[in-house]
């Protein structure tokens, strides 16, 4: 699927990005961790990207599809209206423009399973927005956590500066400034 969410043309885009789709091919990121690594590994483009190369309103389309999927299977007795679909993703795609598809995907994952909280057989607007707001946070600290880890790993392969480093260091300096004198 990486490479499939990769390569888009405009005239396959809501094909390709197709929520039910997307569900299937992938079925076993469940976390931010998981879509923060497939991003990184595939080379997922973010919302940002998407809505540059293709437009406001085809990336707002997904996120309204991924909207009325998820009313109908989840049995709302309140789903929510033509303009709260509008207006949530206009406010997704223009705040979370840094989330991929990967990243979507898992939100509405979540939510379909009920991991955000209940329902109570209604959405609306700051319930969404919430959830999005609850996973950036989540995706932020999984980034963080990806890069310590990261710098852990450079560390330890020899980037880190001890006394002992750094006197073999100034010595080496000495010794080029007293070649040159």
């Amino acid at each position: 699927m990486e490479d499939k969410l990769v390569a888009v043309t405009g005239k396959n885009f809501l094909t390709i990005y197709d929520p039910e789709r997307v569900n299937r091919e992938l079925v076993d990121v469940r976390s931010a961790e998981d879509a923060l690594s497939l991003s990184t590994s595939a080379g997922l483009p973010s919302l940002a990207r998407l809505r540059r190369d293709f437009g406001a309103q085809k990336v707002e389309t997904i996120i309204k599809l991924y909207l009325v999927e998820l009313s109908e299977l989840v049995n709302l007795t309140r789903p929510l209206r033509e303009k709260q679909i509008e207006a949530i993703a206009a406010e997704v795609v223009s705040t979370y423009y840094a989330l991929t598809i990967a990243d979507i995907h898992v939100i509405f994952r979540r939510a379909r399973n009920g991991e955000f909280g209940e329902l109570y057989e209604s959405l609306d607007m700051p319930k969404v927005m919430r959830w999005f707001s609850d996973y950036f946070a989540e995706r932020c600290e999984a980034a963080a956590n990806n890069s310590i880890r990261e710098a852990e790993r450079n560390y330890d392969k020899g980037g880190n500066i001890t006394a002992e480093r750094m006197q073999k260091h100034f010595n080496k300096l000495e010794d080029k400034i007293n070649k040159k004198l």
